[in-house]
């Protein structure tokens, strides 16, 4: 049994995220976060809680987390995720609300009582607790640098950085560049990392095959995801010219789930923060040139196919436990 907290922004493939999180045997999800990024948090807020909803999953409980970075302003990406982060299909309101109680203190109080380790309090803990990031690392920031004696109890998997290209300059991605200092704090940390980049999320394309065994049967949940990849791939045609979309975030999910599916390597990253050009890129030391110790596992490959199999496995089990009626839409 693996124990996940999400941190997230959804967002399209947070979304999917989402799915492959809390419909995975074997995985028991403690809790979602939400930081503002590719939406306001409002409203990555109320996404979060509208797919809970949706999958019937509405055990798991939603908490608000950095409403901005650490040190710059905000941004938003509402030119891939729209004007709500998740535009495309009418998804139905959920009926409940986020916690009140503060997302890292929330996160704090769920390592300590499933994680095994000295500053740990499980009566009976899981094999390990993998917090997975998929927005800003704001969160993550604060809580290693809240309860820094909890960096031994835990694992963090995060979606960002690239080897090489960037997406929202040359060469810095989305996550990292919304709040590069986050970044460098939860690079410094020691915690135990691991990088899933642009590199590989950029494999896990939503071709026609890929849409078509999603939709599967076309029931009303399999039509909503078909909408909301139709929306993602326009975006993605539109600002990047890509024929398909990349499903980016279950990867992280997905490195967590089967790490065998992935190749890795450990390598020394430091992030960017002081240079206007480049700030938020994730600087990788592929060839030992620093001379410092690696920090974090990168991930350089993975096997698409099997990526796909365990998406679409989730979704099969999410369409079952969906209460959208596949008649009236009617929740």
């Amino acid at each position: 049994m693996v124990s996940i907290w999400l941190d997230c922004d959804p967002g399209h493939d947070d979304a999917m995220a989402i799915v492959l999180a809390a419909h995975t045997p074997g995985v028991k999800l403690l809790g979602v976060s939400t930081t503002c990024g590719n939406q306001t948090l409002e409203k990555t807020t109320d996404n979060a809680l509208r797919i809970l909803h949706l999958i019937g999953r509405d055990d798991v409980e939603v908490y608000m987390g950095a409403d901005k970075p650490l040190m710059r302003p905000r941004r938003n990406c509402p030119e891939i995720h729209g004007a709500s982060g998740l535009d495309g299909p009418d998804i139905p309101t959920a009926p409940q609300g986020a916690r009140a109680e503060k997302a890292v203190t929330a996160m704090a109080a769920a390592i300590r009582s499933h994680a095994p380790g000295p500053h740990a309090t499980a009566t009976a803990p899981t094999d390990k607790v993998v917090v997975v990031a998929t927005g800003a690392f704001t969160n993550i920031a604060l809580l290693l640098s809240l309860y820094p004696e909890l960096i031994p109890c835990v694992e963090v998997v995060v979606m960002g950085g690239a080897m090489g290209q960037g997406n929202t300059n040359p060469v810095a991605e989305f996550n990292v560049q919304c709040d590069p200092e986050a970044a460098h704090v939860v690079f410094e940390s020691g915690v135990t990392l691991t990088m899933v980049p642009l590199e590989v999320t950029h494999t896990a394309l939503v071709t026609p095959e890929v849409r078509a065994r999603l939709l599967g049967g076309g029931s009303r949940f399999r039509l909503l995801v078909d909408e909301l990849m139709q929306f993602f791939a326009q975006s993605y045609s539109d600002v990047f010219a890509f024929p398909y979309p990349p499903l980016h975030d279950p990867c992280a999910v997905a490195y967590v789930l089967r790490p065998d599916v992935f190749t890795v390597k450990d390598l020394r990253v430091d992030i960017e923060t002081g240079s206007v050009l480049s700030a938020g890129q994730t600087v990788c030391d592929v060839w030992g040139q620093s001379g410092k110790k690696p920090n974090v596992r990168v991930c350089v490959a993975m096997r698409v196919g099997e990526f796909w199999t365990l998406m679409c496995d989730a979704v099969d089990r999410a369409d079952a436990a969906c209460p959208v009626s596949a008649t009236t839409g009617v929740v």
